[in-house]
């Protein structure tokens, strides 16, 4: 029998670690943790509207807002992407290890295990931004498809056997969230939208804090804005090339 803390239930949906895994145990619980806690932000209608939330940064077609909640100061991005939201759920979540071979927001990604179909811990890092130096981030991850929508949620774990990379700060994730949903007159438009919440650690002015955490989360748009645009143009032209040679 599962216990309380090898297993989970989130929207109808049991994750179970199985007996060599649960030394995983807290991880999944704050896996869990995280993903209710975004959960109820995405469906706050304020979050919807922006109503209270403050405009930090904006690019493109892309704006950067923020709003201190109860547990600390959180960021938010909404765009909508031509790309179908399997492929944004694979590129973004599911393919995580290829990260830093395509984004400049990534420095080395890692999985350090996968607890279940739905969960895992991974391990990553982002490179300098302005004066604040990298810092790298020990995170269980997990998601869940609500209806139409695929919800992806991290929260920062501790493992003894994953020590802090050499040289690096390792900062606290709060919240790492993402959710994905269909358009619903394009199958090929997704609108995803992003919280970001993280402790960088350190003496760092309030001041410098936001901006940097405002042009993380822009500068993770744009390179994922980049990287959808060249996996649709490659497997467009292996599509092309099919067709031509009749298969």
């Amino acid at each position: 029998m599962p216990t309380e803390t090898s297993s989970l239930e989130l929207v109808g949906v049991l994750d179970e670690l199985t007996p060599e895994k649960e030394k995983y145990s807290d991880a999944l619980k704050a896996a869990g943790e995280g993903f209710v806690e975004a959960y109820n932000i995405f469906q706050d209608a304020d979050f919807v509207t922006k109503k209270g939330w403050k405009s930090e940064l904006s690019k493109d077609d892309a704006t950067v807002h923020s709003k201190n909640l109860s547990f600390g100061h959180v960021f938010a991005l909404r765009t909508t992407l031509p790309v179908p939201i399997d492929i944004a759920f694979r590129e973004s979540f599911l393919n995580f290890d290829d990260l830093a071979t395509w984004s400049e927001n990534i420095t080395f990604s890692k999985t350090i295990a996968k607890l279940t179909d739905h969960v895992d811990v991974v391990h990553y890092a982002n490179p300098d931004v302005a004066v604040v130096q990298s810092r790298e981030f020990l995170v269980a991850r997990i998601w869940r498809k609500v209806d139409d929508d695929i919800y992806v949620s991290a929260r920062s774990v501790k493992l003894e056997h994953v020590p802090t990379a050499k040289g690096r700060t390792r900062g606290h994730l709060h919240l790492g969230c993402a959710r994905f949903s269909p358009d619903p007159t394009d199958a090929n438009k997704t609108t995803i939208d992003y919280l970001l919440s993280i402790d960088l650690k350190g003496l760092i002015p309030k001041a410098i804090v936001n901006l940097t955490m405002a042009k993380i989360i822009l500068k993770d748009f744009t390179e994922t804005k980049k990287h959808y645009a060249n996996v649709l143009a490659s497997e467009n032209a292996q599509t092309h090339e099919l067709e031509h040679h009749g298969v």
